[in-house]
């Protein structure tokens, strides 16, 4: 089932026994668009510091409480390792952060997504990067980096990046949700899949889509409550692919 990033921030997380974390962020890999851990502010832990919780031992969101159960304790939490710094989160600090929660890294396992038919369809492939920079030999980008990036179509710019939809069965980044609102009088939001997306500059906070402005004009607007909904999705996504091929 298809969920908001934007919506899964403002639950909690909890533990086994019952310690409670706000989520702060969610940090993916920049060449498959995969969650791969939580960063989550625990109550009774110092307040300072950030723990990363990678996705392995959630489990499925309870949306009437609005939080999502998590296989660990206090103690496992209280030993991770922290980290103060500000973004872009280290590979020596994940392969201690892999140690601790003794799991195997993400990128020495082979990732295939769910089997099956799947809108929209498997391997999604992120958009590539224009330049390089420095990121510590890291591959992990941020939810809340992400999110206000300029999108810039085949014929120019157009609004910008207000969420991001995962897939919550392998916690795969699908969709962006892309806000029109510097483009009125048509100002509205819309639902465009990742594999839609050419190339992504983070040092200009830009994402270039392979649309043009008059075929996001055409589309059907997005709302909340449409995320789940799979006809809309199914149309939504059929409607972009013709475009594509003329």
């Amino acid at each position: 089932m298809k969920r908001s990033l934007g919506e899964l921030e403002q639950f909690f997380l909890e533990t086994n026994d019952g310690i409670r974390g706000r989520i702060k962020d969610f940090l993916f890999d920049e060449k498959k668009w995969v969650v791969h851990y939580l960063d989550v502010k625990f109550k009774g832990i110092d307040a300072s510091d950030r723990v990363l919780v990678p996705r392995v031992f959630l489990d499925i969101p309870i949306w009437k409480y609005r939080k999502i159960p998590a296989e660990l304790m206090k103690d496992t939490i209280e030993r991770c390792p922290k980290i103060r710094s500000h973004l872009p989160v280290s590979r020596k600090y994940e392969e201690e952060l892999n140690k601790h929660y003794q799991v195997v890294p993400y990128w020495s396992a082979a990732y295939f997504g769910p089997v099956g038919t799947y809108y929209p369809p498997r391997p999604i492939e992120g958009p590539v990067q224009d330049i390089e920079e420095d990121n510590l030999g890291s591959i992990l980008r941020s939810y809340n980096q992400v999110k206000g990036y300029h999108v810039e179509t085949i014929d120019g710019r157009l609004g910008h990046i207000d969420d991001l939809i995962i897939d919550d069965s392998d916690w795969q980044i699908v969709y962006a949700i892309m806000d029109t609102s510097n483009w009125l009088p048509f100002s509205k939001k819309v639902m465009i899949a990742v594999s839609w997306m050419d190339r992504i500059s983070y040092v200009d906070r830009e994402i270039r889509v392979k649309l043009n402005k008059e075929t996001i004009k055409k589309a059907r607007e997005y709302y909340p409550h449409l995320v789940r909904d799979e006809d809309f999705e199914k149309s939504n996504y059929d409607y972009y692919s013709m475009s594509l091929e003329k």
